[in-house]
């Protein structure tokens, strides 16, 4: 602990003691220069007043920690400074198990609010909703808490429950909804025929994931499907490696993604390896719940014209988070770069805008008026489009029950699968 106090005081101290050497000296600096050893100097006082004038007794790590992480959380909804503990939590969290309710959660104005419920886990068949704002985690209020605290409070030991006060468009109370916690396997893949159709859902981008969509790829196969649909609704994302293996399996040629950051050293850009891909019309699900690693795929089979894409703009989250360890356990998340498609377009804020828009009949994620897309988070970061791509043609789903996205697209493959060259 003494250790930590000293790393994090260290990095302060050692900065407001240059400022001070440099201003008592005399040099002049640049006006931008002088303005940030001011802003030093006043960290410094500030920091001083409160621990000697505040009514209770702080910890001066306590303080640098916070202003830490009050100086990474501004930067955008992505970014975060982690403690120990934080980074540990991380790490758990991206193994693919581990001990919760099963939500994709994220920070807007500063209420935490629901992306997607997993599909199968207990939130998800408590009945919790993508838009849900969670008011409250085991009767403390979330009102500007952390997104990591909310994440370590859902958190707990398997069979424990959790309290959640949630609420929810046109609810004119707050909903409680008491969930066990359970060990969150989450399952990546499934897939099933229907009819001459094969349909894979892709449920979130984890460890094997290719492999999963690979090999029920092939069983489909086996079964003599025509065409086929791959389902990314409310896919939260994901590993960056595993988009690129499962674009790989349709596209093997050309760009399959870009990453710029902010120096050209930083760029990347990941092209398809030549491997045999379907010969079928193929038709991609998208919804506001699609993001990152899924939006990646969608753009990329896009914009190679490999897939026809139906459903709704995508959530838009494009861009790419690095970790970075520090000393004593401390580790930051920082925001590095940005994702293009294959055509260059940026994904960031933006979304993946799909070929045949199929506006839902029922309230949904998209009819809220508090939508949650990238573009609606305090602090994101913004796009380079000059001009937002449109739908070639959009429906209004009629007011059914029925998955009418997915019908929709069923309908499309039928009438391509008529008309599709042989090999």
């Amino acid at each position: 602990m003494k250790n930590r106090f000293l790393y994090l005081v260290g990095i302060v101290v050692s900065l407001i003691i240059i400022a001070t050497a440099i201003l008592s000296f005399r040099v002049t600096p640049s006006d931008a220069t002088s303005n940030q050893y001011n802003d030093l100097k006043m960290f410094s006082q500030v920091l001083a007043i409160i621990q000697s004038q505040y009514v209770d007794k702080v910890s001066p790590s306590e303080l640098i920690v916070n202003a830490t992480k009050g100086m990474v959380s501004s930067l955008d909804p992505h970014s975060a400074f982690m403690t120990p503990q934080e980074y540990k939590d991380l790490q758990v969290s991206t193994s693919g198990e581990f001990g919760g309710i099963g939500t994709s959660i994220t920070l807007k104005d500063g209420l935490i609010t629901v992306v997607t419920p997993i599909e199968g886990t207990p939130a998800y068949k408590a009945g919790i909703k993508a838009g849900d704002i969670i008011l409250q985690i085991n009767n403390k209020s979330t009102l500007g808490m952390s997104l990591d605290e909310a994440v370590k409070l859902l958190r707990g030991k398997v069979g424990s429950e959790v309290r959640l006060v949630v609420g929810r468009k046109n609810e004119k109370k707050p909903l409680i909804f008491n969930i066990k916690r359970e060990i969150i396997h989450i399952k990546s893949v499934d897939y099933k025929d229907l009819d001459g159709i094969g349909y894979i859902r892709i449920i979130q981008f984890q460890d094997g994931t290719t492999k999963a969509v690979e090999n029920a790829l092939g069983t489909l196969e086996k079964k003599g499907i025509k065409g086929l649909v791959i389902d990314l609704r409310d896919n939260p994302g994901g590993l960056l490696t595993e988009a690129i293996g499962v674009s790989n399996l349709f596209v093997n040629k050309g760009v399959i993604v870009s990453i710029k950051g902010r120096n050209k050293s930083d760029d990347q850009v990941f092209y398809a390896k030549d491997e045999k891909v379907p010969h079928m019309p193929i038709a991609v699900l998208i919804n506001s719940g699609t993001a990152s690693a899924a939006e990646i795929v969608a753009g990329c089979l896009k914009d190679h014209k490999t897939a026809v894409i139906v459903g709704t703009r995508s959530f838009g989250k494009g861009s790419v988070q690095s970790i970075i360890p520090l000393e004593d356990g401390y580790a930051l998340r920082l925001t590095t770069a940005k994702y293009y498609t294959p055509d260059g377009h940026s994904i960031q804020a933006v979304g993946i805008v799909p070929n045949v828009e199929v506006k839902p009949a029922k309230v949904e994620q998209e009819d809220f008026g508090y939508a949650l897309r990238e573009e609606n988070l305090i602090n994101h970061l913004t796009s380079n489009e000059i001009e937002q791509s449109k739908p070639q043609k959009v429906i209004q789903e009629p007011k059914t029950t029925q998955d009418f996205q997915l019908l929709t697209a069923i309908n499309i493959l039928k009438a391509q699968i008529a008309e599709w060259p042989k090999k």
